[in-house]
């Protein structure tokens, strides 16, 4: 493997200093619950399917794996392949209608695969970033056919509730005793780390920051269940506590920061008709910002301060260096960042990260992925406009969006990190499809009653929801709450 290689492979596989890459490391309860959940994705209706794999996600460290002929698969991409065969035999695929944003996540795959092979020359490159091709394209393709309608947006919610409340006790436990007991699987150091004479707390995930970035990522979706019925009310209570508590116990300011965002993110619904102007005043304060500061405008990175020890500053350089050195991989990427400035192999910047690894184009496609996303978000809450529960849950999702945003400032997404994104892209894809059937159905109704000479003039009917169409339940399972 060569130098530049193995640097990558750090940043994605090294957990407290060990490389778990390269070398089958299986707990056998980590295999039992790999297919236990596997069966269960198999078996269970397609309203549940989802469940399985946030329940992996959350309690088995991703350097769980199992390496055939030199191929790491970790129990993540092991449930992928059980997730496919289930599609495949059930044809759940079928329905699914293909957007802008489909192309552009294919297309950014087979660029970085492209640009980051021809860049290293080696098969040990092209198995590396196939590896990553195959956890973009395959988690983001599943959950699209998964995940078809907003009881499963809330069905998924309330599963991350459920497992918050044993996580969160976990932590605690953690936080404590300073000894982390998923250590017991393997993947993850049993000594809790100390920064500042706080514990960084990280359970089964990969990092303390990718666990507060889960959680404070998945905060605004547990929030919006608040809508959704009695039970459903009581979830996000108990969910945004125990999701709040992780991110504290994370000790890390990259999810803290996660927080506030999400909390501007949700105060921006009441000014949601003016998002377009906010935008462009946001970019001419940054401009203006920019001519009158002695610094650069992103140099704000660097005094942003919300937990001891933290490395601001460093951010900054990485941003700094990455505009400085631009010809050095705008074409495809540049093999090594560690002498750009002391310390610059570290990449905690998924901005920088997509540049070095597949050039300007593989940037550009990541930011239109983003784009696009917010557009569909955009259309999507206006569609439900007059159905509370829906219009809230479909705004959490463009804030679950922006969260994810500002953490790519902070840190480079890798293990549950790259599960959670994918899975929020493939959310906020389906449900504009979903509200695009709905708005065409109801399109397509109206017009047959005026063909028919039909009331449609007059309004849609007393009790009715959105463009006519009939009142929603009250919650993802029915009266009361999830089922």
């Amino acid at each position: 493997m060569t130098p530049s290689l193995a640097q990558d492979v750090r940043i994605i596989e090294n957990f407290g200093g060990v490389e778990w890459s390269n070398h089958t490391q299986l707990h056998p309860l980590g295999l039992a619950l790999t297919l236990i959940c596997g069966a269960a994705v198999l078996a269970v209706p397609r309203r549940f399917a989802i469940w399985p794999f946030v329940l992996l996600a959350c309690v088995v460290a991703p350097a769980q794996r199992l390496v055939v002929g030199g191929l790491d698969f970790n129990l993540v991409r092991i449930m992928v392949l059980f997730g496919f065969a289930r599609v495949l035999m059930r044809s759940e695929f079928r329905d699914v209608r293909w957007f802008s944003v489909d192309y552009i996540i294919i297309a950014f795959a087979v660029v970085r695969t492209f640009t980051y092979t021809a860049l290293h020359g080696t098969s040990a490159a092209f198995i590396f970033q196939a590896g990553q091709t195959f956890d973009a394209v395959g988690l983001y393709f599943l959950f699209r056919a998964l995940i078809r309608r907003w009881d499963d947006v809330a069905r998924t919610a309330a599963g991350f509730v459920v497992l918050s409340v044993p996580i969160a006790f976990a932590f605690l436990i953690e936080n404590r005793t300073g000894r982390n007991a998923f250590a017991f699987f393997g993947g993850v150091p049993e000594i809790t780390v100390i920064r500042e004479d706080r514990m960084r707390c990280q359970g089964a995930f990969a990092h303390p920051i990718i666990a507060g970035c889960f959680w404070a990522s998945v905060l605004p979706m547990i929030v919006a269940l608040f809508w959704w019925g009695p039970v459903n009310r009581l979830l996000a209570l108990v969910g945004a506590f125990c999701a709040l508590a992780i991110v504290f116990l994370s000790a890390s300011s990259t999810p803290v920061m996660g927080v506030i965002f999400g909390v501007v993110g949700g105060l921006l619904f009441f000014t949601r008709f003016w998002m377009k102007q906010i935008l462009i005043g946001v970019v001419i304060l940054l401009f203006g910002l920019h001519l009158s500061m002695k610094a650069p405008v992103w140099h704000l990175v660097s005094r942003i301060t919300v937990a001891k020890g933290n490395t601001g500053y460093h951010r900054f350089l990485l941003i700094d260096n990455a505009i400085r050195h631009f010809n050095e991989w705008a074409a495809l990427g540049t093999k090594s960042t560690a002498h750009w400035f002391w310390g610059g192999q570290d990449v905690t910047n998924q901005y920088v990260l997509e540049a070095v690894r597949g050039g300007f184009l593989a940037l550009a496609l990541f930011v239109a992925t983003i784009w696009l996303c917010f557009a569909a978000n955009g259309r999507t809450w206006r569609v439900w406009s007059k159905d509370a529960p829906r219009l809230y849950m479909s705004w959490a999702l463009g804030v679950c969006l922006f969260v994810h945003c500002t953490n790519f400032i902070g840190v480079s997404y890798f293990g549950q990190g790259v599960f959670l994104w994918y899975l929020a892209l493939a959310m906020t894809v389906s449900m504009w499809e979903h509200s695009r059937q709905v708005q065409q159905a109801a399109a397509f109704r109206a017009a047959r009653r005026l063909q028919t000479g039909g009331s449609s003039l007059l309004g849609p009917a007393a009790g009715a929801g959105p463009f006519g169409m009939p009142p929603p339940r009250m919650g993802p399972g029915g009266p009361g709450g999830v089922r």
